[in-house]
């Protein structure tokens, strides 16, 4: 479901097959503040990376009959070097090579687990969101002292 929003707008990719999944991290997202997007599939998420600019993503690692760690390198290669929330059922080892491998891609990654805590999740976003409105006054401090913002100072 694409979005149209302002560029002043805290951005959040949510990536999970599981619909009410997708609609209870969706809706954590938009209390903690964030503009949300949705993607159910991986060619979905996909496109939307491709496409938009996101401030956080949440990343489910199992999106059908393909990995969502696939992801991972299109997340970087489309500008969205962002922090990833992966979230999944998956055995620890599973999910922490991913967030080892989504590290190793100078992403800012960390991993909660399915079922989720709601506590924690809450945490968490509001967490990416306050260090994203942190990344976006520097970055638009620099510019302003004459300097230019990094490519990841979030979506525009």
């Amino acid at each position: 479901m694409p979005n149209s929003k302002p560029s002043d707008e805290i951005r959040l990719l949510v990536i999970d097959d599981d619909l009410v999944q997708r609609k209870i991290i969706s809706k954590l997202g938009a209390q903690a503040g964030f503009a949300v997007t949705e993607a159910s599939t991986f060619e979905e998420a996909e496109k939307t990376l491709r496409d938009q600019k996101f401030d956080s993503i949440t990343l489910d690692l199992s999106l059908g009959s393909k990995s969502g760690a696939l992801l991972l390198r299109t997340i970087v290669d489309s500008g969205n070097c962002v922090p990833v929330i992966v979230n999944s059922g998956a055995e620890e080892h599973v999910t922490r090579t991913t967030v080892t491998i989504a590290q190793s891609l100078n992403l800012n990654a960390e991993f909660l687990p399915k079922p989720l805590n709601l506590a924690e999740l809450r945490n968490v976003l509001a967490r990416k969101r306050g260090s994203a409105v942190a990344a976006r006054g520097n970055a638009e401090l620099n510019i302003a002292l004459g300097g230019s913002a990094p490519a990841h100072a979030g979506a525009r």
